[in-house]
């Protein structure tokens, strides 16, 4: 049998950037519908609860708030098990467990992902990543989910992006923070979000994307400039991470949290050079049929007392786990995966491997939680429906009384 050779391969493998079919085209828009569909509906719950409900009860309301954020995990869960089923595959250091002072019988035991984030449920955490492609940050909530920190997230995002119909507004609900780009705004914003989580008792997952865009030329191209004038190393998978705001939000969150966890994402299929997101962007995952079977996730995590809190301490501190993190990707592109144990990288301990699962991205119990979810739908909207009816009759009624 005659194999087709490899360049004729990569010239024929469909990407983000391939022509999309009449096929692909209906299957995009059976998505939207879907995932447009569901926003809606979680946004006119937003709106018909949570005003009243902050009014009277702050505290309340960012409990229905966390609700809402469940329910958009499990539409975001459903809609990639539907339209583009992947596998994460995770690895991570053994100091994840080690720290806790658990048995080697739990360490055996590390397909429960929860003995890997002990601290974050508890108490909250901070994460930084690499920003391969847009599905980053769909792929990160789905992980919280395996631990039920789902309801729990708090994402950056550019303010345009804040009165964007349905999206912007039920982000805004969910306490989200929008960004103007410009420092002398966005320091204030940050210092205000990084308080309300230090003065609420619930263990928020802030992440950050230190890079502040995905990886792609003309960002790449930008990155090494700066590296080249400022005499630093000039990265190959990843961008000079930007520090100023990680730098607040850790100062900030300091008396609050413990750890802040490192996660090295990388896509299957890809290799050195590509760019993730013309490979793998939300439309070809959920249009095109072409996504990554598998995606890879390393968990690293630092002890907050470790990391500097000075403006230069701190900037050292970051590229150093960058630079990292650049080496780790490499070897990704290397392996096809991240490395297993010394004999693949030698900067993991002589006879020591690192920690291992897999968890299909989805629901556990498909069908059972997204019911529940329309079941919860229902019963609000249903209520909302007859309470705002009743006022309206009165009010009409009350207006008829004085006119006529």
């Amino acid at each position: 049998m005659t194999q087709t050779p490899l360049h004729e391969h990569q010239q024929t493998r469909r990407t983000n950037n391939s022509p999309m079919t009449p096929l692909d085209g209906l299957r995009f828009v059976a998505f939207m519908v879907f995932f447009v569909g569901h926003s809606f509906v979680m946004n006119m719950c937003q709106f018909a609860v949570s005003p009243w409900l902050r009014l009277m009860s702050p505290r309340a309301d960012r409990m229905y708030n966390q609700q809402v954020e469940r329910w958009f995990c499990t539409t975001l869960l459903t809609a990639t098990s539907l339209w583009a089923p992947t596998e994460l595959v995770l690895t991570g250091d053994r100091a994840l467990i080690d720290n806790d002072g658990s048995s080697d019988a739990a360490i055996a035991n590390i397909n429960n992902l929860s003995n890997w984030f002990v601290p974050a449920m508890k108490n909250g955490c901070m994460m930084i990543s690499n920003h391969q492609t847009y599905f980053d940050w769909i792929i990160i909530w789905i992980l919280s989910y395996f631990v039920r920190c789902h309801g729990f997230m708090k994402i950056i995002l550019k303010a345009e992006l804040k009165n964007v119909p349905l999206f912007g507004w039920g982000m805004r609900f969910l306490d989200f923070i929008f960004l103007k780009r410009k420092w002398a705004d966005d320091k204030r914003t940050f210092a205000d979000h990084m308080q309300r989580i230090v003065e609420h008792d619930d263990p928020a997952w802030l992440l950050i994307f230190p890079e502040g865009t995905v990886i792609c030329e003309k960002r790449t191209a930008i990155s090494n400039k700066y590296a080249e004038k400022m005499g630093l190393r000039q990265p190959e998978h990843t961008l000079l991470p930007r520090v100023s705001g990680s730098r607040v939000c850790l100062s900030h969150l300091r008396q609050r949290i413990e750890y802040l966890y490192d996660l090295t994402i990388g896509y299957e299929g890809l290799k050195s050079g590509d760019i993730p997101e013309n490979e793998y962007g939300l439309v070809s995952m959920y249009g095109k049929c072409v996504y990554p079977r598998q995606i890879h996730i390393h968990v690293k995590r630092y002890p907050v007392s470790e990391i500097p809190d000075d403006e230069e301490g701190f900037t050292q501190w970051m590229y150093n786990v960058f630079v990292e993190k650049d080496k780790r990707m490499a070897k990704f592109y290397e392996l096809g995966r991240f490395p297993h144990d010394s004999n693949e990288d030698d900067t993991i301990p002589k006879g020591q491997s690192v920690l291992q699962t897999s968890r299909p991205a989805r629901a556990d119990n498909f069908v059972v939680e997204f019911l529940w979810m329309w079941a919860q739908f229902m019963i609000i909207l249903i209520l909302a429906h007859r309470i705002y009816g009743a006022i309206f009759s009165a009010a009409i009624s009350l207006v008829a009384k004085i006119l006529w």
